[in-house]
């Protein structure tokens, strides 16, 4: 028994020993790649592309990893992302028998000396260019499968939606087409994910990307385009700290100069300080929107001039009262806004006093007469309860408007 443990013992030693010399002869060298190199290339014309029967179009297959988003500025238009285009076809001209070559199943060569699909950006924002590269490799096996890395920074043409600004969501494509080639003869292109992949992607800033898609679609010259699409949404908290809050609160605060003393002297310089703000907050807004009316233009925007709007009114509101207050008292306060005032005390009475205790007010009596200085100061509370009714409205209305 113990012979015979002994004796397979040595016999896997054995085969094992012989699976590692077979390795170990079979590894290729840089001889045997520099040998493969040569015959590949030799007589290899780059500027034809791959494929033995011409008849049947060329399967390049595709997927693109997203690295990061560079930039999207809405009020230029420039969307910039980083990433890499993996690209496969098969060129039957570079395959080998491994036997050949010392078991050499793979190698890699310069994209320079190989045929390229030459893809061209077509929606760019600057200049048109393709992702050809010097300094990158393509991967090749013995099947004659080539895998190409094409990383590179893409840039193009986002048009911009700035309706909801800033709870906006933008939709961004980059725009590629196979350059120099039929659809249907030469080259057939087709996504192998219809998603970009995410599993290298580093989190931008201000963009979420909300979702992605990657398709081919043909034009109206019934050639086919590469589209790489990212819907972005922006990441809202910084906008709602440093410019949404602070707009409402200080818009919140235009009709409290209604609770101001008349005889103060502030009225004034406080309404146009708050008017100004909210003109400072416009230019802020329209320095970042685009100077662009299709295919909206933007809420905040609108809103903001309606609050400068309101702010105007209220300073002239202001400069109204303050000459009701100071109008001369031998002058009689005419008999409309006598019973105006009446009437809204009445009203307040009907709404504060008990049920059987109203006071009845007889517009013609002369006690009842006000003076100017009384009926600047029901105007007061008339004007800050009315615009503090139009502030909740236009606010109410804000946030529907961009948050549905």
């Amino acid at each position: 028994m113990f012979c015979r443990h002994k004796m397979i013992s040595w016999l896997t030693v054995v085969v094992l020993s012989c699976f590692i010399n077979r390795g170990l002869i079979f590894a290729y060298t840089l001889q045997d790649e520099q040998t493969l190199h040569s015959a590949l290339l030799t007589g290899y014309n780059k500027g034809l592309r791959p494929g033995i029967d011409r008849t049947i179009p060329m399967i390049l297959n595709m997927t693109f990893l997203l690295f990061s988003i560079k930039e999207l500025d809405i009020s230029t238009g420039e969307f910039s992302v980083t990433g890499v285009f993996v690209l496969k076809w098969i060129d039957e001209r570079l395959s080998w028998n491994p036997a050949s070559y010392n078991q050499t199943n793979t190698t890699v060569i310069l994209q320079s000396q190989l045929w390229l699909p030459n893809l061209i950006n077509v929606n760019p924002f600057q200049d048109i260019t393709g992702l050809r590269h010097d300094e990158l490799s393509i991967i090749v096996d013995y099947t004659g499968l080539c895998t190409w890395f094409a990383i590179k920074t893409f840039e193009s043409v986002c048009y911009t939606d700035v309706t909801k600004y800033p709870f906006d969501t933008q939709v961004c494509s980059i725009k590629f087409y196979v350059w120099g080639y039929s659809y249907n003869q030469d080259i057939d292109s087709t996504f192998v994910s219809p998603k970009v992949l995410l599993t290298l992607y580093s989190e931008n800033g201000i963009w979420e990307v909300h979702d992605s898609a990657t398709y081919t679609q043909m034009n109206i010259y019934n050639d086919k385009e590469i589209i790489v699409e990212l819907t972005l949404e922006r990441r809202t908290s910084y906008y709602i700290v440093s410019l949404i809050l602070p707009l409402v609160f200080i818009t919140f605060l235009t009709s409290f100069v209604f609770l101001l003393p008349q005889d103060s002297g502030e009225r004034l310089g406080f309404s146009l300080t708050v008017l100004l703000s909210v003109v400072v907050y416009l230019t802020i807004i329209q320095d970042i929107l685009p100077e662009a009316s299709e295919p909206h233009v933007s809420i905040l925007g609108i809103f903001l001039s309606i609050f400068v709007a309101h702010g105007t009114l209220v300073v002239i509101v202001v400069i109204i009262n303050l000459r009701i207050q100071n109008q001369r008292s031998q002058k009689p306060v005419p008999k409309f806004i006598n019973r105006l005032i009446l009437f809204v005390r009445r009203k307040d009475l009907d709404m504060v006093e008990p049920l059987g205790s109203k006071i009845e007010l007889d517009y013609n009596e002369e006690d009842n007469v006000l003076t100017w200085s009384e009926v600047a100061n029901d105007l007061d509370l008339i004007f800050f309860v009315v615009l503090q009714v139009v502030f909740c409205i236009l606010s109410k209305c804000f946030f529907l408007s961009v948050l549905t």
